[in-house]
């Protein structure tokens, strides 16, 4: 396929990595090439130890109208596909998972796999433009990328299925009521709005925001009491870091903080 195959770019500005799909002529359908390197950047951001914030956006005028099915064909019932044992599973559905946020910014056609890396993601910023549609029962398939899950307990059942077994095509301001998405900006504008908040969270203590995202993925994954039970081990972790101590000089001293991480 050469250069239709598509490609993922990735790369570092300060502590903000930026994740770029690349194959706009083919609306960015995945290829087996462009998966594998979206899991490597993933991996890259997370090993990465200036980046304290990703986003995840695409060239041209569409996100992405998801797997290209002749490429992924051979891989659609893999156990998990495209992912080796050991490495962080784009859609967050086994371990090991990222500890670092990361921010999707949706445009134009967002379907079928474009749906779950974003609901994988930490939020979501779209444009008003997006379309979005989980069509897997109009090609013979269910989703697998998270789903039938996220979609029911962000939308509750009714809604989530209303989508999910008709595979209808649904507006921005449809999924940020869902909680799909967060924001909703003009077309154009998503981009740099995702680059702001990833800046503001960058700002932020990086250990602080990595406990953050691990004790609410726990109380998803195995419940509120497995969650709560470890507050008072992960807040005297903390505690006991330069970067609180920072935090409190920057509030006494009435300046920004300014955290290492350590």
């Amino acid at each position: 396929m050469g250069v239709n195959e598509g490609t993922i770019h990735s790369h570092s500005r300060g502590d903000i990595f930026e994740m770029v799909i690349d194959r706009p002529l083919k609306l960015n359908g995945f290829t087996p090439k462009m998966f594998r390197e979206l899991l490597e950047a993933y991996r890259a951001y997370e090993d990465d130890p200036v980046s304290r914030c990703a986003v995840v956006t695409a060239k041209g005028d569409h996100f992405t109208a998801g797997l290209d099915l002749p490429e992924m064909k051979s891989h659609l019932s893999d156990e998990y596909m495209l992912t080796e044992e050991g490495e962080i599973d784009l859609f967050g559905l086994r371990p090991p998972y990222r500890s670092k946020p990361i921010i999707y910014a949706v445009k134009g056609i967002c379907f079928t796999l474009g749906i779950e890396l974003m609901l994988g993601a930490d939020f979501v910023i779209a444009a008003s433009n997006t379309r979005f549609a989980q069509i897997e029962v109009r090609r013979g398939l269910m989703p697998t990328g998270g789903a039938t899950t996220r979609m029911v307990s962000r939308a509750g059942w009714g809604n989530a299925m209303r989508y999910l077994l008709t595979g209808d095509e649904f507006n921005a301001e449809t999924a940020r009521s869902f909680g799909f998405v967060q924001e909703v900006v003009d077309f154009g504008k998503e981009h740099s709005r995702a680059l702001s908040l990833a800046r503001r969270i960058s700002d932020c203590a990086p250990l602080a925001v990595k406990a953050v995202i691990e004790n609410a993925r726990s109380g998803v994954i195995h419940g509120e009491v497995k969650a709560h039970g470890a507050f008072g081990s992960t807040q005297r972790g903390l505690v006991n870091t330069e970067d609180f101590e920072e935090g409190i000089k920057s509030f006494q001293e009435k300046r920004d903080a300014n955290f290492q991480g350590k």
